[in-house]
């Protein structure tokens, strides 16, 4: 308990003895002071070097303090960027009994889904709060975080060989998605690169923050052009996307 320097006395009781002269004599009581060695303080370890990853993996930290408080002390804990990683438990409570035992905290990372690279956060420790005077308002260092990405930014079309339309109208089907979540609207133009032999259902795609991992089906159907002009190989053109985001 940091109680800064107590002065005491040592007491000297009153004397016994048979002896007339000393018995009931009473010495001078002895002054002393106890010097203090304690410092109410916060200690978080470590406080650089945490790594966690929107794959879910963790990372941990101790926290404790450094002297008995006179009353309960209670910690919040948030995190920067909530997006990226948070803490459990939320708040941490230390007693006069328990305040020198090390208490540890979990980070989780958190999957954004989008494309954002690695992102440094940090869980806050919030000051304290507490009867005690000495601990009331202290605020303990934060534990630097970085949360790894997991998300690439694409565009996935399944299948893109083997489908085959007829000049009696049948139709084939393929699948567009994007690989990770876009900042802003994704527009992708289709067109046929024949369109006498086949055309498309629709002129463009365009994936939202809501719907990015959703599959778009893409109906393509075969042209009669009403000439012998045997199989003919053609493409459907998904040409560049147009977007905000600088990443599609």
């Amino acid at each position: 308990m940091q109680d800064g320097t107590v002065t005491y006395s040592i007491v000297l009781g009153v004397a016994t003895s048979t002896d007339g002269n000393y018995s009931g004599m009473d010495p001078a009581d002895v002054a002393a002071n106890n010097t203090d060695n304690d410092v109410a303080g916060v200690t978080v370890t470590p406080v650089a070097g945490l790594v966690t990853t929107e794959a879910g993996a963790t990372a941990t930290f101790t926290v404790v303090l450094t002297s008995q408080p006179l009353a309960n002390v209670v910690i919040g804990l948030s995190s920067s960027i909530p997006t990226e990683g948070k803490a459990t438990p939320a708040s941490l409570t230390f007693t006069a009994a328990f305040w020198n035992v090390a208490q540890t905290v979990t980070v989780t990372g958190i999957d954004d889904a989008i494309d954002d690279g690695d992102i440094n956060y940090a869980i806050v420790t919030q000051a304290a709060t507490s009867p005690d005077p000495l601990y009331s308002g202290m605020n303990a260092a934060d534990a630097a975080v970085r949360n790894l990405d997991d998300d690439t930014a694409g565009i996935t079309v399944t299948p893109t060989a083997g489908l085959v339309t007829t000049e009696a109208g049948g139709t084939a089907t393929f699948s567009v998605r994007l690989t990770s979540k876009p900042r802003a609207n994704v527009a992708i133009p289709v067109s046929s690169s024949l369109a006498a032999e086949g055309t498309v259902a629709v002129a463009s795609l365009t994936f939202t923050a809501a719907t990015w991992n959703v599959p778009q089906i893409v109906t393509v159907t075969g042209v009669n052009d009403f000439v012998q002009d045997g199989n003919i190989a053609y493409q459907v053109v998904l040409a560049a996307a147009t977007t905000p985001d600088p990443l599609y």
